[in-house]
C-alpha cells in the first residue's frame, strides 16, 4: 500500500477501560481472537502479576513512526515531520507533568515505542513520578526517532495492546503518531477488529484481564485517507492538524477527554 504524499502524522489512540468483567477462560499467556484467522497472541515477556486493574490511573502508549518519510518536510513546509512529532510529545509530557502535580493521587504511566520495519522499545511503561519523568524527557530526544524503513500500523498496535494489558491502571491509552498508511503485515485493522472482539479475554494462566470499551482516535493530516475512513466506520473518533500545534492540540484533547471519564468515576 502506498503512503499518502502530504501526511504530517495520524494518530491513533486506543483507550481501554477496565471494568469487573466475568472472567473470561483461562489461557497460557495473553490471546485476542480475531477474525479472518487473525490472532493476537502477547509474547513470552508478558508478565502476568502487573495486569492488575486496581489502581485508579492512565496508562498511555505513545508510538511513533520512524518509517523512511518522516524524514521528509509536512506539505506546508517546516521541519522533519519525525522533528515535529518529537516536539509534539515533548509538549505532552510537560502536560502530563502538570496533571501528576495537580492530582498527587493519580497514578500516571507512559511508554514511548517507535516503529518502521517493527517496532522498539524506547522507554518501558514507567511511572511519572519526578525520577520517572526525568527518564521520559531523555527519551524524547529526536536522534531516537531516526527515521528508516516502513510503516508497521499493525505492529505497533499489538506492542500498544500488550503494554496496556498489564498496565496496572483503569484507563489505558494507546497513541501511534504516523504519517502514512500500513505496508507491513499485519493488518492494523484486523487487529483492531481483534481487540475490540475480546475486550473481555486478554487472560493469562495465572491471571485474569478484564477490559471493557476500547476507543479509538485519529488526528492527522489526510483523514479523507481510505485507511482511516475504515478506522472511522469501527467508531474511531477522527481531527485534522495541519502542523505541530495542532497535533499537540489534539493529542492534548485526547488525553484530557480520557482523564475526564476517569475523573468521574
Amino acid at each position: 500500500m502506498k503512503k499518502a504524499p502530504i501526511l504530517l502524522s495520524a494518530t491513533i489512540a486506543l483507550l481501554a477501560l477496565a471494568s469487573c468483567a466475568p472472567s473470561a477462560p483461562k489461557l497460557d499467556m495473553g490471546i485476542f481472537q480475531g477474525t479472518d484467522g487473525y490472532v493476537l497472541q502477547f509474547g513470552k515477556d508478558f508478565k502476568a502479576g502487573m495486569n492488575s486493574v486496581d489502581d485508579v490511573g492512565i496508562s498511555v502508549a505513545i508510538i511513533l513512526d520512524v518509517s523512511g518519510s518522516m524524514s521528509n518536510p509536512p506539505g506546508s513546509g517546516g521541519e522533519p515531520k519525525y522533528l515535529q512529532a518529537s516536539k509534539a510529545i515533548a509538549t505532552i509530557t510537560s502536560y502530563l507533568e502538570g496533571l501528576t502535580r495537580r492530582q498527587k493521587d493519580l497514578k500516571v504511566q507512559v511508554t514511548l515505542l517507535k516503529f518502521s520495519n517493527g517496532v522498539d522499545t524506547v522507554l518501558p511503561m514507567t511511572q511519572l513520578t519526578p525520577a520517572g519523568i526525568a527518564k521520559l524527557k531523555g527519551a524524547e530526544d529526536p536522534a531516537n526517532f531516526q527515521p528508516n524503513g516502513n510503516t508497521a500500523i499493525g505492529a505497533a498496535l499489538e506492542a500498544g495492546a500488550q503494554a496496556l494489558a498489564q498496565s496496572g491502571t483503569i484507563f489505558n491509552s494507546l497513541i501511534i503518531i504516523t504519517d502514512g498508511e500500513n505496508n507491513v503485515e499485519p493488518d492494523p485493522l484486523k487487529v483492531m477488529d481483534a481487540i475490540y472482539a475480546n475486550r473481555n479475554n486478554a487472560s493469562t494462566k495465572d491471571f485474569q484481564i478484564a477490559t471493557s470499551t476500547q476507543l479509538v482516535s485519529i488526528v492527522g493530516f489526510d483523514v479523507s485517507s481510505p485507511q482511516f475512513a475504515k478506522f472511522h466506520d469501527r467508531g474511531a473518533r477522527i481531527s485534522a492538524a495541519g502542523n505541530q500545534a495542532e497535533l499537540e492540540e489534539g493529542l492534548r484533547s485526547l488525553l484530557e477527554a480520557d482523564i475526564t471519564k476517569l475523573e468521574g468515576r
